[in-house]
Parts: C-alpha cells; sequence; structure tokens
C-alpha cells in the first residue's frame, strides 16, 4: 500500500499541495490545490477564482477555498450536472481493495469528485517523471494518510472515503491505458 500526505515525503508528489504547476480550465495554476479550490467558485464568481489562483501556497489556496464566506458553486457536494459527468464516462472505477463498507459512495458521485479527477489527470499528464512513477506503481493500492479528513483521506481511524487516494487510482488507471495505445 502506497500512502502519502506530506508534499516532502516520498510519495508527497501525490499530493495537491505538491509544488507542480498544472495547466487546465484556460489557466496555468501554481499547484493541483489552487485548480481544485478555484474551481468551487467557477463560474459565478470570476473575482474569486482569480484570488484563489493568486494565493502564495497551496496551503494558502485551500484555505481560500474552504472560505464559508464565500459563495460556492451550487452543485459542488451534489451530482455533477450532464456536462461535467460526460466528461468521466470512460473512466472506471478503479478495482479498490479498501473499501471497507458496502456503503461507501462511488468514486464520481459529486461535482467535486470529478473536478478532483480532471485536475490531478491533467498534473500526471502534463508532469511526466510524476506520471511515470504513479504508472509503474502497478496496481498498489494509494491512500491519502490524511488523520483530519475522512472525505479525501482515510480519516482518524483509518476507514474514511479516501477519495483521492481513489482518485489518483483512477488516473493511473487511465494513464496506464494512454501508455498502452
Amino acid at each position: 500500500m502506497i500512502t502519502f500526505y506530506d508534499p516532502r515525503d516520498s510519495w508527497g508528489f501525490l499530493s495537491n499541495f505538491s509544488r507542480h504547476q498544472v495547466r487546465i480550465y484556460g489557466r496555468e495554476w501554481m499547484t493541483s490545490e489552487h485548480a481544485f479550490q478555484a474551481m468551487k467558485y467557477h463560474p459565478h464568481r470570476p473575482d474569486l477564482v482569480e484570488w484563489v489562483q493568486k494565493q502564495l501556497t497551496p496551503r494558502a489556496a485551500a484555505q481560500a477555498g474552504r472560505d464559508n464566506t464565500k459563495p460556492i458553486k451550487a452543485d459542488w457536494d451534489s451530482l455533477p450536472p450532464k456536462d461535467l459527468a460526460i466528461r468521466i464516462q470512460h473512466v472506471h472505477q478503479p478495482n479498490d481493495e479498501l473499501r471497507r463498507s458496502e456503503h461507501m459512495e462511488p468514486l464520481f458521485k459529486r461535482t467535486k469528485d470529478v473536478i478532483m479527477y480532471e485536475v490531478c489527470l491533467a498534473k500526471f499528464r502534463q508532469n511526466r517523471d510524476l506520471r511515470d512513477v504513479l504508472i509503474d506503481s502497478g496496481k498498489e493500492s494509494i491512500v491519502e494518510a490524511s488523520m483530519i479528513d475522512p472525505y479525501w483521506g482515510w480519516g482518524v481511524n483509518q476507514v474514511g472515503q479516501n477519495k483521492l487516494g481513489r482518485v489518483i487510482m483512477a488516473v493511473r488507471e487511465s494513464l496506464q491505458t494512454e501508455s498502452l495505445m
């Protein structure tokens, strides 16, 4: 099992806080965290998208995106709109032995899950060195070892959703398929 959390650790490049630029949604972002957090305000608040993009660190971008005084997009935590859902139809759910509960929700249930997939896919496609290491990890399980986030990580009791780890496994599967073509 591959675990990651701190971007300075050996698998830390999997973190959205790793200092790897990504170009997506018509912009260049300092990190994938910047891109992900900014999409909470797209398209209804371009001023806030720009505000997140200008944050100097991924931690600052995360804090900006979590500012509950700012209006995030209405469907962020609900089913993705049809046009967004269509963009991920080709993606298979990874073989996820980390499912500890039959009640764990599907990988792409919410708009934020699809956005996370798109951002991570762009990051690994555009950073060849990262892509190669990810592809070489084969079918090994990937877990975001966050003790505080049971949605994106595995949480304090290590039984959380691990959505980020599962998204990265789906990205790896897509990249492995692309490399065979």
